[in-house]
């Protein structure tokens, strides 16, 4: 799988198992989500992550959910929630009225926010899940300046 791109907890088998159970072939769920057949193939076939984007629009094109293609397994950034809503820092920033440098700072755990509730409703969770995935980026970001900064790790001393 692409490591850089895509939602990480994609199942390609349950998308399979959704698109079978339908009785649809690839080109039928490609029509209904509007996409092509080859990015259907290729989610199915789990050598790729699909694009958020894509996602959501095969599990609208199956009545389903991201949560459902896409498990959640222990708690998400706000990277992560973000992505999972196929929603751009630049867009992000706009329903929110800061720069895109303050929404990667924010992800990134670097800066907190005054109103938590205006950046949940633009995350689309309630407030509670946006401060679990603000503090999981933050100790993500904790984490690795602590790595870094390690003398046996060729940080600095």
């Amino acid at each position: 799988m692409s490591p850089s791109s895509g939602i990480p907890q994609f199942r390609a088998d349950r998308l399979r198992a959704k698109r079978l159970a339908r009785g649809w072939s690839c080109e039928q769920l490609a029509v209904v989500a509007g996409i092509t057949p080859g990015t259907v193939r290729k989610a199915e076939g789990g050598k790729v992550r699909p694009s958020p984007r894509v996602v959501k629009a095969i599990a609208a094109a199956l009545d389903s959910s991201v949560d459902e293609l896409a498990p959640v397994k222990g708690p998400l950034s706000l990277r992560e929630l973000r992505a999972r809503r196929g929603v751009t820092q630049k867009t992000l920033a706009a329903e929110v009225g800061v720069s895109t440098g303050m929404v990667s700072k924010v992800e990134n755990g670097m800066h907190g926010v005054k109103h938590p509730e205006r950046w949940a409703a633009a995350y689309g969770v309630s407030r509670t899940r946006w401060m679990e995935a603000w503090k999981t980026g933050r100790e993500a970001q904790r984490r690795h300046i602590r790595a870094r900064s390690r003398p046996d790790r060729g940080g600095p001393q």
